[in-house]
């Protein structure tokens, strides 16, 4: 799920998903996360597809994401947004960059100006729903729900019975942290239970569900802002 910048080979295609980026990994695709998104929420599975097919991505490319949100403090929750997004789409061969473009130049690796066009494809997905949660799956009491806003989002407002593992205590300068301290952040989590991770729209929920996935917990993806509109009802 985490590459390290060594264990990038040339048969890995990247891709970079900051905003307004003005240097790329030489050779990456370059597709802003928030191109796939309208309104906080990602767009329907056919929008998507075209974005992908239109840069020249399809489903049997081995996929490396990187980059970040600068306006909103950087760190990886865009890239493993989009690896959330890509696993919904039924993409097996994707894997998000343990490092930033500093560290990746910083290995004696090339930088560009300028990132790749590629001739466009037929990008055909696979569906799965199953790294998203439901409101119904959420309000069953299956899964241990975990609040990964800010300790006073969560103490102004939850979902009922959350705990607060706020987005920010998986990450450590601007990476995911390693496995052992990992491990001393979820102490509290069971692998016997389902684990359900959100924040407002669910990219900085999706670092800490990435993170949980990789120690092998059955996790999915939540929104609080569906919380809200299904309460509404």
């Amino acid at each position: 799920m985490l590459v390290p910048v060594a264990d990038v080979s040339s048969s890995d295609l990247l891709l970079d998903i900051s905003e307004n980026s003005t240097r790329h990994i030489q050779g990456s695709i370059a597709i802003p996360y928030d191109n796939f998104m309208r309104d906080g929420k990602f767009m329907s599975v056919p929008e998507i597809t075209q974005i992908l097919g239109d840069a020249g991505i399809s489903r049997n490319d081995s996929i490396v994401i990187y980059g970040e949100c600068m306006p909103c403090g950087g760190g990886p929750a865009p890239a493993t947004f989009v690896y959330f997004m890509m696993k919904v789409l039924g993409h097996e061969r994707v894997r998000v960059l343990d490092g930033t473009i500093e560290d990746w130049a910083a290995a004696g690796h090339p930088i560009a100006s300028q990132s790749m066009i590629r001739p466009s494809v037929n990008y055909t997905p696979m569906f799965t729903a199953d790294p998203m949660a439901s409101y119904d799956y959420v309000k069953s009491g299956k899964a241990r729900i975990v609040d990964a806003r800010s300790s006073h989002e969560f103490n102004l407002s939850t979902i009922p019975g959350a705990i607060n593992i706020p987005s920010d205590s998986v990450v450590f300068n601007g990476t995911i942290k390693k496995e052992t301290a990992l491990k001393e952040v979820f102490a509290n989590l069971s692998k016997d239970e389902p684990v359900v991770v959100f924040t407002s729209t669910g990219i900085k929920a999706s670092v800490v569900w990435f993170s949980l996935k990789m120690l092998g917990y059955d996790a999915k993806l939540y929104s609080w802002q569906d919380w809200l509109a299904n309460q509404a009802k």
